[in-house]
């Protein structure tokens, strides 16, 4: 991908509108294809706990295990647009490749955020928990600490880990679960839950992930990890702890 400087100095440059390049899927390089292959098992372990696992095969799980995930999840969903301003912060425009290009991404991301802790609580109300108890009560100690390792990562990490922890991790294997988990989630009207438009926006707009998002995100870790310094081994790191917390969490709210 063309610098911020390079972009500029295109002899068009000064007949067109700036807009820095998209981040468009490119051919992985050796240390990333090995990554990628290193967490396959951890990224499905977090993708499909029994709960999801059981919900998108149709076995209907006790609805208050879903209601005690949606409780104590609540902290990440209200905090993701937090994970990502850490991150945009680190951003620069013209000093590094791709910075400009990651910036744009965060940015458009953040806007998508907006509404999305909003959703989320009318999917609380919908499955029976009242939003007031989720505010007052603190999550479990497993996806306190979830939390506070993103918080962490996202800004004291550099922008590769960061990314790799929230935006690939956590966000990445969201937009797989839900899209199996959506329309069979439905059947819990049975149970007495309410299902409508509103209660199954933050569901069903997840399910819509297109499966280019972790792939952007995979471009922006690409373009900002110093392959030089051994990066490589810390982004895998920092994606592996979000990934085996993520499940943790997952697994101490089904079992607690």
């Amino acid at each position: 991908m063309p610098s911020v400087l390079q972009e500029l100095a295109h002899p068009e440059a000064t007949t067109r509108r700036y807009s820095p390049p998209a981040l468009t899927p490119t051919a992985h390089p050796l240390w990333l294809e090995a990554m990628l292959e290193s967490l396959r098992d951890d990224w499905n372990t977090a993708c499909w706990p029994p709960l999801f696992r059981d919900t998108a095969d149709g076995k209907h799980p006790p609805l208050c295990q879903w209601q005690r995930v949606l409780s104590n999840f609540f902290v990440i969903v209200e905090s993701f647009p937090k994970y990502m301003g850490l991150s945009l912060a680190k951003t620069t425009y013209g000093q590094r490749p791709g910075d400009a290009s990651a910036r744009r991404w965060l940015l458009q991301n953040l806007g998508v955020e907006a509404k999305h802790a909003e959703w989320y609580i009318d999917w609380l109300r919908g499955v029976g928990v009242d939003p007031a108890t989720v505010f007052a009560q603190p999550p479990l100690p497993e996806v306190r600490a979830l939390h506070e390792y993103l918080l962490d990562t996202c800004a004291h990490g550099t922008l590769a880990e960061g990314v790799a922890a929230s935006n690939w991790a956590v966000e990445g294997i969201t937009g797989v679960w839900t899209r199996e988990v959506a329309e069979p989630f439905r059947a819990y009207a049975a149970d007495g839950a309410r299902i409508d438009a509103h209660s199954m926006m933050w569901l069903k707009v997840h399910a819509r992930y297109d499966d280019l998002h972790p792939e952007e995100a995979l471009e922006i870790i690409k373009l900002s990890t110093d392959v030089g310094t051994g990066e490589p081994f810390r982004v895998q790191a920092a994606a592996r702890k979000s990934l085996r917390m993520y499940a943790a969490a997952l697994h101490a709210c089904c079992n607690g």
